[in-house]
């Protein structure tokens, strides 16, 4: 039988082992998951400081849109002259917009030509003819019409969005650093009247490489919130709708600080009268982690053309007037550039390339109901 002393010794061998073990062996770390709000969604435009994407120049302003259109329909030259005089005077469009607006044909009678595009001709909008435009090889090839994304470098870039709203006065930026008038607008008015976009990157195990992530990409219950300059605010909680539809988790990896996910379709709530719903097709993302914990990015697919089309193309006369957007031609070139998706009888492209820029700032993102006990979220990740 051991003395006491015996037991003692041993132990106190065993306890110093175990704080030995305590002190030298790593203890394992959780992964960590971090959320962020969407501050900016719409298409990705590249900025050619050499001039090269429209080497044949913007499309037309409004007043001249229309001097063509009017001289085309067999108007005097006065009454062109005064309709352009007063085409910025909103308070006049009960004069100014009948005349434009029924500028089309169909079954032999005026036509609404933005209801009813193809009932006026193809103005052949001027197309990006540059070399560089944001994007994904989305089809695997290498085709002469086809981008290098100047960030990257990858080529064989499928972005025929970009190729068709290049070239459009209010679709396209003024600065590397600035965003276009149009969708800046509508992403202002947007902001206020849709569920806010949340993306979550959970599974994290280094932010700088991780071969193993989950991206979810959700609305929230909520809209979006905006701080005294009316940017969207950082750091602000938001609860995960639960609707299946607008329910998206993709796999993806982190190399060198850029998030990069699997093909897999995307859906997602839009602003609920014009677009109500995006649709993206053989979906991917790449987004940059940026130091102050925000996120940059692209996300890249196919999505049916006569959509966005109709974001713009439900506007009418207001949208073609003040934004210089030539709305007829806009939905030739949308139809002539689409290239993906074939209709099975008539052989034409359904849905278009395209890449949609994505600014996000840190956000708090819940999933699980409030504990009604405490009253206070039961989860909660950053």
């Amino acid at each position: 039988m051991r003395s006491f002393k015996e037991f003692s010794q041993t132990a106190a061998v065993c306890l110093s082992g175990l704080i030995l073990g305590s002190i030298w062996t790593p203890a394992a770390q959780a992964s960590e998951t971090r959320g962020f709000l969407v501050s900016w969604f719409h298409t990705a435009q590249y900025f050619d400081e050499k001039g090269r994407d429209c080497p044949k120049g913007l499309n037309p302003a409004a007043p001249d849109i229309y001097r063509r259109e009017l001289t085309r329909m067999g108007k005097p030259k006065q009454e062109i002259e005064e309709y352009v005089a007063r085409v910025y005077d909103l308070q006049k469009i009960g004069q100014n917009a009948p005349l434009t607006t029924m500028r089309g044909v169909r079954d032999g009678k005026p036509a609404n030509v933005y209801t009813y595009p193809m009932s006026t001709v193809d103005p052949n909008l001027f197309t990006v003819e540059g070399p560089y435009g944001y994007g994904f090889n989305l089809d695997g090839k290498e085709k002469p019409t086809d981008f290098t994304d100047p960030d990257t470098g990858e080529k064989g870039v499928d972005n025929q969005l970009y190729r068709v709203t290049g070239c459009i006065r209010a679709l396209k930026p003024l600065s590397a650093t600035e965003h276009p008038q149009t969708p800046a607008s509508y992403w202002s008015f947007a902001l206020d009247t849709m569920q806010a976009v949340l993306i979550e990157i959970s599974g994290i195990d280094d932010m700088q490489n991780d071969d193993d992530v989950t991206v979810g990409f959700y609305h929230a219950q909520e809209r979006t919130l905006r701080d005294s300059s009316g940017q969207p605010m950082a750091d602000m909680t938001y609860q995960v709708d639960p609707n299946p539809r607008w329910y998206n988790v993709l796999h993806g990896k982190i190399r060198n600080g850029v998030l990069t996910t699997e093909i897999k379709d995307v859906t997602l709530g839009g602003e609920p009268i014009v677009m109500p719903e995006f649709q993206f097709t053989k979906a991917r993302l790449r987004l940059q982690i940026n130091a102050d914990g925000s996120l940059k990015g692209l996300l890249g697919g196919y999505h049916k053309w006569f959509p966005i089309y109709w974001l713009y193309g439900s506007g009418g006369w207001v949208i073609e007037s003040q934004n210089s957007t030539d709305l007829p031609g806009y939905y030739y070139a949308l139809k002539k550039m689409a290239d993906a998706d074939p209709d099975p009888v008539t052989g034409e492209n359904t849905s278009i390339s395209l890449a949609y820029q994505i600014d996000a700032v840190p956000a708090f993102v819940i999933h699980d109901a409030v504990d009604v006990a405490t009253s206070t979220p039961r989860a909660q990740n950053r």
